[in-house]
């Protein structure tokens, strides 16, 4: 039986990060466990990439600032590892106010960011009059993350600072002593650790928990992948239609667009559904209809896991000591990933965090 300090299982942005941030911190060693034969398989290399820190919640933001200024410190190395583009949040009239605040805490947290209206926002990008839109935020300091280059950066970092990526590794149960957790029994054998870490994506909340399984719950989301569109260029921003509850960025030639579905799905590899092109299509006739002859080449399905508050989950498992758990990251796991990383380096070395109250991220604040 071996052992080591840290067992994470999962090796997608929420462990990647975590195992990242421990090294940061001199905390070690540890193995990264993932069932997969690669990385990146699930939610986390199946995502749109999206850099958003103008996001409403203020735990998330938090979160998503802290990120884009820690990946801004990896870019020095990692050249082309995030493209700044640009996003531009659009909306109807009847929600203007709301983008007004949402500009005011960006100013207040020190984030570049301005409000445009329609005709100012036009001018910046003719692409725009295909979407129809009242209000608009702009946001320089956001853009589109390569997914793989960030995630392949935390796992060689982790590496390099004591850690161990094991693939084609499943975990099969937690190893239970006198009501503490002390490891994991794996499809390669047992492995004995001081903390366990569940970053399972959508399957976490569940491991060790039979019937008292954490409140997170996997949706499907659709991504499409458009035919060539005149005027798509690669500084082409973001674009986030609130409202309408859809997104699109340029990808080559042509968009990369989500009509931001949500379906309940059990964790898995989900299949794609017809009717998520015919809801993006029905958005793209009502608020983009300059878009709405769109040819879509390539279309696939990830989950998105959630919280009943939409807040990640980071901390000890409050019935199982040992367990520590990071997860729930829904659509932002990558915008938010150093910083969720950090958070968890934090608690698990006993220190403290003084720019987040961690109460607001803890297991169990969902009961």
């Amino acid at each position: 039986m071996s052992s080591t300090r840290f067992a994470i299982i999962g090796s997608g942005f929420a462990g990647a990060s975590t195992a990242w941030a421990l090294t940061r911190l001199g905390e070690g060693p540890g193995v990264i466990l993932e069932r997969e034969s690669a990385i990146g398989v699930h939610a986390s290399g199946r995502n749109a990439g999206l850099l958003k820190i103008s996001e409403d919640d203020a735990v998330v933001r938090a979160l998503a600032i802290r990120t884009s200024g820690r990946l801004k410190s990896i870019e020095a190395g990692e050249p082309g590892l995030v493209h700044r583009a640009g996003g531009l949040t659009l909306c109807p009239a009847d929600r203007a106010a709301g983008l007004d605040a949402l500009h005011q805490h960006l100013q207040h947290d020190g984030v570049p960011s301005e409000r445009w209206s329609t005709s100012q926002a036009r001018e910046r990008f003719p692409f725009l009059r295909h979407v129809v839109f009242d209000a608009a935020l702009w946001c320089p300091d956001e853009g589109v993350v390569d997914v793989h280059a960030l995630l392949t950066h935390y796992l060689r970092a982790a590496r390099a600072g004591g850690f161990t990526l094991r693939t084609g590794c499943g975990v099969d149960d937690l190893i239970v002593e006198a009501g503490r957790v002390v490891g994991v029994e794996t499809s390669a054998g047992p492995i004995r650790a001081d903390v366990v870490i569940d970053a399972t994506g959508a399957w976490a909340g569940r491991l060790g928990r039979a019937g008292r399984h954490l409140p997170l719950q996997p949706v499907r989301r659709h991504l499409f992948v458009s035919g060539p569109v005149e005027g798509v260029t690669r500084e082409l921003p973001f674009v986030w239609v609130e409202g309408a509850d859809f997104y699109f960025r340029s990808e080559g030639d042509g968009l990369l667009l989500s009509p931001c579905d949500q379906t309940p799905s059990d964790p898995g590899t989900p299949s794609t559904d017809p009717a998520a092109a015919e809801m993006l299509a029905d958005k793209l006739s009502r608020h983009a209809p300059g878009l709405g002859n769109l040819s879509l080449r390539k279309a696939w399905a990830c989950l998105r896991t959630f919280a009943p508050d939409r807040r990640p989950i980071i901390g000890a498992d409050p019935d199982l000591p040992g367990l520590f758990h990071v997860s729930g990251l829904g659509g932002f796991g990558v915008m938010t990933s150093a910083a969720v990383g950090e958070l968890a380096a934090l608690l698990l070395s006993g220190s403290k965090a003084d720019w987040i109250d961690p109460a607001v991220v803890r297991p169990g604040r969902n009961a």
